[in-house]
C-alpha cells in the first residue's frame, strides 16, 4: 500500500483532535467558564473569535513553516503545545488567564495540527489522487465534530470543566507517538513518487521527481499570481456563510416556530451534510475540470441556501441544512486541489497559508452581518438573500482562473 494513504489516516486522526478540542468542544465549556468566572455569555463567547483571528493572522507562517520544516515537527510541536495550553487552562483563576491561553497556546497549538497544517502536508503526496486524499482527511474534522461534544459533556459532568480540560490535555498527547512515527515530509524520503504511482529505487538510475529540489514560491510572486487571487476571493465567498449557518441555525429556526430539540437536530444535520460532501467532491475534483467542480460547488450552495427563504417545513429546512453542509464538504478539497495544481507541491502550505490570511476579513464577517440585518430588519431573509449573492460572487471569480496544463514541479 502506498505510504502515503498512512500520512491521509494520521493527518485525518489530527483533524479530528484538533477540531474536536476546540472549536467543537467550546459549547460544553462555556455555561461553566460562565458561571465559574462570574462572566457573561458574550465575553466567554468572544474567546472562540479570537482564537480564529489569531489562527487567521498566523496562517502565513505556518503555510511557509509547512513546506520549509519537518511536518513532524510542526505537528508535534502544535499538538504539545495544545496540551501545555489545556493543562494550564485547568489552573486559571482569572477570566483573562483563560482567554490569553485560549488565543495563544491553544489556539496556536491546535493550528498547527489542524486542518490547513494537515491538508498542506497531504497535498505533497498526490498530484493526481489529491482530491480523494483531501477529502478522506477531511473527513477527520466531521468525526471530530461527531465525537468530541458528548466526550467533553461526559467528562465536565464527571470531573468538572478543570478536569475535562486537564483530561483533554493528557489525552491529546498520545497523537505525537504516531506523528514522529509516521509522518514524512513527502514521498521521496521513503523511496516513493507521488501518488504511489512509481518507486525510485535507492542509488539506482532511475529519474527523480523534477518537484524534489523545488523551493516554495515566494510572497511576492504568489501575490502577483493572477490564479492565487482568484482562489483566495472564490474562497472567502465560499466560507463566508459556514459561519452564518454555525451561529445562526438554531435561532432562525426557533424564530420560525421549530422546537430547540428540534433546531439542535438540524445542526447534526448540517455536520452529517459536511461530512458526507467530503468524498464526492474529492473525486469530483480528481475527475473533471476543477473549475467546473468549483462552480458545482458554488451552484450547490446556492440551491440549498435558498431554501431558507420564507419559512420552510421542519422536514424542508433539514434537507436544505444537509444540503448546504454537502457543499462546506467540498470546499477544503477544492481549495487543496485548486491550489496545488495552481503552485505545485513545494507551495501548497504557502499559498494556502497566505489565502487564509488575505480572506480573513471576508470569512469571519458573515456572522456578524447577519447578527447586525436581523437587528435591524427582525428578520434573517435579507442576510439569507445576500449571501446567496455572495455565492454567485465566487462562481464569478473562478472564471478567470487559469490553471496550468501540468501542475508545477511535475514531469510534463
Amino acid at each position: 500500500m502506498f505510504y502515503g494513504w498512512r500520512i491521509v489516516a494520521i493527518c485525518a486522526f489530527a483533524q479530528a483532535v484538533s477540531t474536536g478540542t476546540t472549536y467543537y468542544a467550546y459549547g460544553a465549556f462555556m455555561k461553566p467558564l460562565a458561571a465559574d468566572f462570574d462572566a457573561s455569555r458574550l465575553a466567554v463567547t468572544l474567546g472562540m473569535t479570537s482564537m480564529g483571528v489569531v489562527q487567521g493572522l498566523a496562517a502565513p507562517f505556518l503555510g511557509r513553516g509547512l513546506d520549509r520544516l519537518s511536518p513532524r515537527f510542526v505537528l508535534a510541536t502544535g499538538v504539545v503545545l495544545e496540551a501545555l495550553g489545556l493543562g494550564l487552562l485547568s489552573r486559571a483563576t482569572e477570566l483573562w488567564q483563560a482567554g490569553l491561553l485560549l488565543v495563544s497556546a491553544i489556539a496556536l497549538g491546535s493550528y498547527l495540527f489542524g486542518a490547513l497544517a494537515t491538508t498542506a502536508v497531504v497535498g505533497r503526496w498526490f498530484v493526481r489522487r489529491r482530491g480523494r486524499a483531501l477529502g478522506l482527511t477531511a473527513l477527520g474534522s466531521a468525526a471530530g465534530g461527531v465525537a468530541f461534544p458528548p466526550i467533553v459533556t461526559a467528562l465536565i459532568g464527571e470531573l468538572g470543566w478543570r478536569g475535562a480540560a486537564g483530561a483533554l490535555g493528557a489525552g491529546i498527547l498520545l497523537l505525537v507517538v504516531p506523528i514522529l512515527l509516521f509522518v514524512a515530509r513527502r514521498p521521496e524520503d521513503v523511496g516513493a513518487l507521488p501518488d504511489g504511482d512509481a518507486y525510485v529505487a535507492s542509488g539506482s538510475d532511475a529519474p527523480a521527481d523534477p518537484n524534489t529540489a523545488a523551493e516554495p514560491l515566494p510572497t511576492r510572486t504568489l501575490l502577483a499570481d493572477r490564479n492565487f487571487r482568484v482562489i483566495t476571493i472564490a474562497m472567502a465567498f465560499a466560507y463566508c456563510p459556514v459561519n452564518v449557518m454555525l451561529a445562526h441555525l438554531v435561532p432562525f429556526a426557533t424564530d420560525i416556530g421549530i422546537s430547540p430539540a428540534r433546531a439542535a437536530i438540524l445542526l447534526s444535520g448540517y455536520a452529517f451534510g459536511s461530512a458526507l460532501g467530503r468524498l464526492p467532491f474529492g473525486w469530483l475534483v480528481d475527475r473533471f475540470d476543477k473549475k467546473i467542480a468549483a462552480w458545482v460547488m458554488f451552484g450547490w450552495f446556492a440551491a440549498s441556501w435558498s431554501q431558507l427563504m420564507g419559512q420552510p417545513s421542519f422536514e424542508a429546512l433539514l434537507a436544505a441544512v444537509v444540503a448546504a453542509g454537502f457543499a462546506v464538504g467540498g470546499t477544503m478539497p477544492l481549495w487543496g486541489a485548486l491550489t496545488g495544481a495552481a503552485f505545485g507541491r513545494a507551495s501548497i502550505g504557502s499559498a494556502m497559508g497566505l489565502t487564509n490570511l488575505l480572506m480573513l476579513p471576508v470569512s469571519i464577517a458573515g456572522a456578524p452581518i447577519a447578527a447586525h440585518l436581523y437587528d435591524r430588519t427582525g428578520s434573517y431573509q435579507l442576510a439569507f438573500t445576500i449571501f446567496i449573492f455572495s455565492f454567485a460572487v465566487g462562481a464569478i471569480a473562478i472564471a478567470f482562473l487559469r490553471l496550468p496544463a501540468v501542475e508545477p514541479g511535475t514531469a510534463g
